[in-house]
């Protein structure tokens, strides 16, 4: 056993025991970020579905495609932009 080193072992676990706390808590802070996404997703389409916010749909489908920055993503969104286009007609 070294003089000069010994307790470097003891030390080096204290710090992956720390890194292994704070990636735990980041990923409890990141699944409550994705519930309340989520959450608030479902809050807005409701809305969205009983039009109970006037002018919301037409906002929605005007702006929604800009906001997305990710061709895939506006891709998926398409057809709920058409959907709601479609529907602010007919009222």
């Amino acid at each position: 056993m070294s003089l000069l080193g010994g307790n470097g072992l003891k030390e080096q676990q204290k710090i992956n025991d720390l890194e292994l706390k704070i990636n735990r808590e980041k990923q409890k802070l990141d699944k409550k970020l994705t519930r309340q996404k989520i959450l608030l997703g479902a809050f807005l389409v409701d809305v969205l579905e009983k039009n109970s916010v006037d002018g919301l749909k037409e906002y929605t489908a005007d702006n929604l495609l800009n906001f997305l920055t990710r061709q895939g993503d506006k891709d998926l969104m398409a057809d709920i932009v058409k959907g709601l286009k479609d529907n602010s007609k007919s009222l």
